[in-house]
């Protein structure tokens, strides 16, 4: 679905006498949805975002269970796929991907119906230990050399 500010661009491009095909090359849009936007009143355009202003979401079936298992938990965070796991072993196959699941909690998250206990991690200065019994480690870079590489290598070597 189109906002509003691309419904009217599409509607001024239409009274200026664009065709379909090009205001959608002008956008850079799906022919199709400028086909679907082109033919509409703005009255028509404003019922039409009503209508599919909220999608159902395929989840909310599962809201109360998922509840349920952040509450026996402490409400604390879960990793995805083990809430997933779950919902399967009691519920059979789903409709929805452990991406939808994910997507499903946030949407429970940012309406307030679900609240994390997220324990913020607190750090502390290490105490100073004597020269050599603490070290830095930086795992850096690694280049392998393939055989053909090393012969080079040694090549230039040997010249020098």
């Amino acid at each position: 679905m189109v906002k509003l500010k691309m419904y009217k661009q599409i509607q001024n491009l239409k009274r200026q006498g664009f065709s379909k095909m090009e205001v959608a090359r002008e956008l850079t849009i799906d022919p199709k949805t400028t086909a679907k936007y082109f033919q509409m009143g703005e009255d028509e355009f404003r019922i039409y975002q009503q209508e599919h202003r909220y999608r159902d979401k395929l989840l909310e079936i599962f809201e109360n269970d998922i509840l349920e298992v952040y509450e026996r938990n402490e409400f604390k965070k879960l990793n995805m796929s083990a809430v997933y796991d779950y919902l399967e072993e009691k519920h059979g196959c789903l409709p929805c991907n452990e991406k939808t699941l994910r997507n499903f909690i946030s949407y429970l998250l940012d309406t307030g119906k679900l609240k994390l206990d997220e324990a913020l991690r607190t750090y502390s200065k290490v105490p100073e230990l004597p020269l050599g019994k603490q070290m830095q480690l930086d795992f850096g870079y690694y280049r392998c050399q393939s055989k053909r590489n090393k012969g080079q290598a040694r090549r230039a070597q040997d010249r020098a």
